[in-house]
């Protein structure tokens, strides 16, 4: 799936996370502010460690974590509050259901096929996102998820974007023979402008567009599994599938 944000976290302290969202995909050009967002964001954090995929890279500017795979895996089983992440990330993404390759329920063990036979689709409301021959996907919850953020997210604040190039300096790439007019106010340039990002065409994570976020929530136990260090690429937005 494609990258929409990278994230960075920079310091848990308590209840409280702050960190960065790197704007690598000029689609998406803005980081959500409802709250929803930096909840699925610890949702997709957590998925990755339990799963043993967050880990340190070989590229410099890749994913990044203190934790090895399997220091990972056992952070997020010692969890105090390990049982509502499987619910929340199915809020988001739909729940997982196991499939033979035509489509047929089978039992946990990935193998077994359910007595009396019958095929998902049967069952349950599927989304259409699957993963063939293994498994196929509810639709998320939206309402739910919009309810457990409000629970869960206290308080949610962005920083002004950082690293936003001038309208001056885009200006200069858009036309380099036309030259920028002093008398004109300059400022951030909007990062909507797809002329923008061809200033950054050979630039590193670090010195591209982006925000400060600082979450803070109802319980500590929700940040159990972040630490500083941590850098993963994301496609979370806070839209529920």
């Amino acid at each position: 799936m494609t990258t929409i944000f990278t994230v960075s976290v920079d310091a848990v302290e308590g209840r409280t996370l702050r960190g960065r969202v790197h704007i690598v995909n000029p689609d998406v050009p803005h980081v959500p502010k409802e709250s929803v967002f930096p909840l699925s964001l610890l949702a997709d954090a957590w998925w990755m460690l339990d799963h043993g995929y967050l880990r340190d890279e070989d590229d410099e500017d890749g994913e990044r974590s203190p934790y090895t795979a399997e220091q990972g895996k056992d952070i997020t089983a010692g969890m105090r509050l390990k049982d509502e992440f499987p619910d929340l990330f199915e809020l988001i993404l739909g729940k997982e259901i196991r499939v033979t390759e035509d489509g047929y329920l089978l039992a946990d063990d990935g193998r077994t096929v359910l007595e009396p036979r019958r095929k998902a689709e049967e069952v349950y409301k599927l989304s259409g996102g699957s993963r063939p021959g293994y498994s196929v996907f509810t639709y998320g919850d939206a309402e739910e998820f919009d309810q457990r953020a409000a629970a869960i997210v206290t308080s949610y604040d962005i920083s002004p974007y950082r690293n936003v190039p001038l309208l001056s300096e885009v200006a200069a790439v858009r036309d380099p023979d036309e030259p920028w007019d002093p008398a004109k106010p300059d400022g951030p340039a909007d990062l909507d402008d797809y002329d923008v990002w061809d200033l950054f065409g050979d630039h590193t994570l670090a010195e591209l567009p982006y925000a400060e976020i600082v979450v803070t929530v109802s319980d500590a136990g929700y940040l159990e599994h972040m630490a500083a260090g941590m850098r993963w690429d994301t496609t979370m937005t806070g839209d529920v599938c």
